[in-house]
């Protein structure tokens, strides 16, 4: 089975629904290959609070996928962390009939049903806060598209090169 990273953040920072952008960077190793095959993308979303959209960016990412595989998740997103990493929230909530704690509707349930189909028959791990290279640039071109430093096609033309 094959190895991939994911690496997904979002320029959307609170509760309030705003616009912003999304990306993600998908890892794999090739057998064959010295260095890792890397697709970096980028989405401008409108509407979301940072909750909808980092799993927005989790989805598309793994849309991305053509086959199950082994993967590891890196997030800055205790949410989406603690839904499937670190307390596994989301067999919780199944088990509750999609309530809370509180018994109240989980939020963004449609973007967890989603992922939770996405993620049958692949085995994951989910890495919260790992400051590495991929994060770091994932970061640093989401601010400068926030910015309006550079122009979300400009930026797609760029990381097709690298």
């Amino acid at each position: 089975m094959k190895e991939v990273s994911i690496y997904v953040a979002s320029t959307i920072r609170g509760s309030r629904r705003q616009d912003g952008y999304i990306g993600y960077v998908l890892e794999y190793y090739a057998p064959d290959r010295k260095y890792p095959w890397t697709l970096y993308d980028y989405e401008k979303i409108s509407d979301m609070n940072c909750n909808c959209a980092i799993l927005e960016a989790l989805i598309r990412a793994l849309a991305r996928l053509r086959e199950k595989c082994i993967l590891s998740v890196y997030t800055e997103s205790g949410y989406l962390y603690h839904g499937f990493g670190g307390d596994a929230l989301t067999d919780r909530w199944q088990k509750n009939g999609w309530k809370t704690t509180q018994n109240t509707e989980v939020k963004n349930r449609d973007k967890w049903e989603a992922l939770i189909r996405a993620f049958r028959g692949t085995i994951y791990q989910f890495y919260l806060n790992e400051s590495n290279a991929y994060m770091i640039g994932l970061n640093a071109d989401l601010k400068m598209l926030e910015q309006r430093d550079i122009t979300l096609d400009a930026l797609k033309r760029k990381r097709q090169r690298t």
